[in-house]
Parts: structure tokens; sequence; C-alpha cells
């Protein structure tokens, strides 16, 4: 086995440049890797941070999303209800207006069939005071002769001047 002298010179070399080469290691790791270790691990802390606050930030929206979904599905169910008591009053409202517009379209047809049946009785009215007319000329032509008739005349002429009287 191998023992070094402590005090071979190269020996010593050795352990000054060792020495050497950790204070040039410590004052670099000092000077440049320490700040950018430092930065680089608070650039991390705040990836970090700025996550877990986007975390939370989604969570919030997350949450809030929900609260709006209960709300929207509580809105719809309102809105549903009233569309449906607004559908039930315009139908209300349709079948009232047909009803007034059957009852209006009713009298005027109850007017219109009492103005046909006027029309009617008067045309039949006229048809047969026409026929009994002619009836009433065709039988005096065949009873009626020129003495009867100056008669009759007579008589009529006598209860005129009497009713005047």
């Amino acid at each position: 086995m191998f023992v070094p002298h402590f005090n071979d010179t190269v020996f010593i070399a050795k352990l000054v440049d060792f020495a050497i080469f950790l204070g040039i290691i410590g004052w670099v790791y000092a000077r440049y890797l320490r700040p950018a270790l430092v930065a680089h691990q608070e650039a991390q802390n705040r990836a970090v941070e700025d996550a877990k606050a986007y975390h939370a930030r989604c969570e919030a929206e997350l949450q809030a999303a929900r609260v709006a979904i209960e709300q929207a599905k509580v809105d719809a169910a309102r809105m549903v209800e009233v569309a449906g008591q607004q559908a039930a009053h315009l139908i209300e409202a349709e079948r009232a207006a047909a009803r007034e517009h059957a009852a209006r379209i009713l009298a005027h047809a109850a007017g219109e069939l009492e103005r046909e049946r006027y029309r009617v009785r008067r045309e039949l009215l006229a048809e047969t005071v026409e026929q009994a007319h002619a009836r009433a000329r065709e039988i005096a032509r065949r009873e009626i002769d020129a003495t009867r008739q100056r008669e009759l005349v007579e008589r009529l002429i006598a209860d005129l001047e009497a009713s005047r009287a």
C-alpha cells in the first residue's frame, strides 16, 4: 500500500492546486451558479405559486359554473312554467274570441234567416193574392153577368155612401 508523503513537494503542489481549484469552483459557484440557481428556484417557486393560483381560480370558476348551471336549470324550469301559463292564457283568449265570433256569426245568420223567411212569406202572399185575384176574375167572368155586375156595383156604392155618412 502506498502512503503519501506529506512533505513531498508534488503532493503539496497537488494539495495547493486542489485548494485553488476548490476556491475557483467556490468562487464560480458563489458568483455565477448560486444566483442562477436561486433565480431558477425562485422562478420555479413562482411557477408553482402561479399554478396553485390558477388552480384556485379554476376551482372558483368551476364552482361558479356549477352555481350558474343550477340557476340556469331553475330559470329554465321557471321559463317553461311561465310559457305554459302564457300559452294557456293565449288559448283561453283565442277560445273566447272564437266564441264571440261564433255568436256574431249565429246572430247574423239568425237575422239573415229571419229576413229570408219574411221575403218568402211576402212572395208567397203576393203569389197567393195574384192566384186568388186571377181565380176570382175567372169565377167572376163565368158567374157574373152584366145585370148582376150592376147590382153589385150599386150595392158597393151604397155601402160606401153609408159608411161616409
